[in-house]
Formats: C-alpha cells, structure tokens, sequence
C-alpha cells in the first residue's frame, strides 16, 4: 500500500526557496516547484490562490534567510553595523540568486521605502548604528542610506562577479567608508 503524502504550503514554499537558491528566479515556476516536489501542480494551486501569494509568501522567507544571514555568526572582534556590512557582501557573494532577486530587481521603491521595507529587521539595524555612533534617529536614516548604497554598489559588482575583493580589502573600504560618512556627519 502507497503512502499518501500532502503537500503543505510550507513545503511548496521551501521548494520554490531552494530552487531560487540554487538554480535562479528566472528557474523557479509551479512545474519546476511540482518536480521538486515529485508531485502534480494541483497542490500547489490548492494551497495558493494565485502565484502573486506564493510570491509573496516566498519573499518573506528570503527577507529572513537574508536578515539571519546579516546578524548571525556576529562576534566582538569588530563593530556590530560593521559586521552587517561584511556579511551583506557576503550574502552577495554567496547567495548570488538571492541577493539579484533581493536587491536587483525591479522595485519602483523610493530609497527609502526600500530601505524600510522590512521595518523590524531595519529597526534592528538601526539599533547597531546607534550602539556604533552617537547619531540621533534622523540622522541614523541618512547615515546608513549613503553607507547602504556604497555597500551595495560593492555587493552588487561583486555578485555580478564584475570586479574581485578579498575580505581584508572590503573591510578596509568599509571602514573607510564609514568614518568619512561620519567626518560629514559631524560638519553639520
């Protein structure tokens, strides 16, 4: 006698992970999630209303592999923010599928609204900014939004395998980077 498996949204959304991991978004479709799954489409319509759910459902999970990523294996060998920084490169790095679907594709966000668009992870963030300078709120938006975009713009050409960085050379530019911003900071 067969066992009956039933495919659980969580198991659809792990799969549709996995596959956007490993292989790329452009990859990642209900055929492709039912192979993954050694099953039919059917559940997958069953546990979703429409691919825009699943979608959103599935961002959410990346939102948090990626915000985990940033603040996990933290030590207290360097600053806090600035370890968020290294690990953000590293992401980029490592996790090339996800960080092009994270951070490079289209969005019609404002700068801000993006930066903010995972309100308790930025909250978290904002946190070590504050533990690391003695920034107000208001200033601490505009400090990590030009240090987010020169982080980024590192990330991204380094996912895009466009130029090579060792470790030592991007925390060298971090730090760079950051006392530079906090050198306009005090010029107010």
């Amino acid at each position: 006698m067969s066992k009956i498996v039933s495919i659980t949204k969580e198991m659809i959304i792990d799969a549709a992970f996995n596959i956007t991991k490993e292989k790329g978004f452009s990859k990642l479709s209900n055929r492709e999630i039912a192979k993954y799954l050694n099953c039919s489409i059917r559940p997958i319509y069953y546990q979703f209303k429409n691919s825009e759910e699943l979608m959103r459902e599935l961002n959410k999970v990346m939102i948090k592999y990626f915000y985990d990523f940033l603040t996990n294996n933290m030590n207290d060998e360097m600053p806090k923010y600035k370890q968020t920084g290294i690990n953000y490169i590293k992401f980029a790095k490592e996790e090339k599928n996800l960080f092009k679907v994270l951070f490079m594709s289209k969005t019609n966000l404002s700068i801000s609204e993006f930066i903010g668009a995972a309100e308790d992870n930025i909250n978290n963030i904002f946190k070590l900014i504050k533990g690391s300078t003695k920034l107000n709120d208001e200033e601490i938006m505009s400090f990590h939004t030009k240090m987010w975009l020169f982080t980024h713009g590192l990330a991204t050409l380094l996912a895009c395998d466009a130029i090579k960085l060792n470790d030592k050379q991007i925390s060298e530019l971090l730090s760079s980077e950051f006392k530079a911003l906090m050198l306009l900071e005090k010029e107010k």
